[in-house]
Parts: structure tokens; C-alpha cells; sequence
């Protein structure tokens, strides 16, 4: 089975958003050699929580797990989305009915948008959290 933030990174990425590469979609940290003004829209997906569930005879048989989105959009976003009058709302949007499309349950989906301080980026951080039955 693959990692949950891989899971979410595949969903992410085959949704073909036209506000984000495909290449600009980590499930690592983002490197010094990345674009760091600002002009890139990126995703960074991490491991944000992790708990044994249904439990039988003491013994588990799913995981919860959870997953952080934290969406960096780029200081450029309007000549990005080439005329659509497509909003930092719209994309947050969708990718949450992605998500919710493929099991993933929303936790805080509306948490305040905040600014990177390096960058002058908005973000968005989306928490989600599945169940995922263990293999034997």
C-alpha cells in the first residue's frame, strides 16, 4: 500500500488543476533550489497524524491516518489562471471535493489563509484524515 501522503500526492496530481504543475506537488520538503519569490504555485503534502483503530481481542485492524495540504499560491496568481477569474477560493474548493471524492475526510478545511513571511505567498493548509485497513 502506498504512504498516505503519496495517496493524496497521486489524487493531486492526476486532477490536472491548470492553477498547479504536477511537478510542483512535494511529499518532501521543498528544496533551496526550488523558486522561492513567490512567482510558483506548489503543494506540500506531510504526515500530520497517525492512530490504530477498530480494534478486536486488543488487536487493530485500520489505521486512521492523516494528512497535511498546505497549498503555497504564487504572487502571479492571476496571470496564472490565464483569464479565468479563477480565486484562491475556487482552487481551494477543489481541491477539497478531490479529496472528499476519494474517501478523505476534511477536518479543518477553513482554517484562516495565512502569508508565508519569506515569500509574500497566501496559504491554505487543509487537514485530512482516512481509514485505511491494514493488509495482512
Amino acid at each position: 500500500m502506498k504512504l498516505p501522503i503519496v495517496q493524496v500526492a497521486d489524487l493531486l496530481e492526476a486532477a490536472n488543476f491548470g492553477w498547479v504543475d504536477p511537478e510542483h506537488i512535494y511529499t518532501t520538503n521543498v528544496t533551496p533550489d526550488e523558486d522561492d519569490s513567490g512567482k510558483t504555485t506548489f503543494i506540500r503534502i506531510q504526515d500530520a497524524v497517525g492512530r490504530m483503530a477498530y480494534y478486536a481481542n486488543d488487536v487493530a485492524f485500520a489505521q486512521v491516518v492523516g494528512v497535511e495540504v498546505q497549498i503555497f499560491f504564487s504572487n502571479k496568481w492571476s496571470k496564472l489562471t490565464k483569464g479565468e477569474n479563477l480565486t484562491i477560493y475556487d482552487a481551494k474548493v477543489a481541491v477539497l471535493k478531490t479529496l472528499q471524492g476519494h474517501g478523505w475526510r476534511i477536518q479543518n478545511p477553513l482554517n484562516p489563509d495565512s502569508t508565508d513571511p519569506d515569500t509574500g505567498q497566501k496559504t491554505a493548509t487543509i487537514y485530512v484524515t482516512k481509514i485505511l485497513e491494514m493488509e495482512n
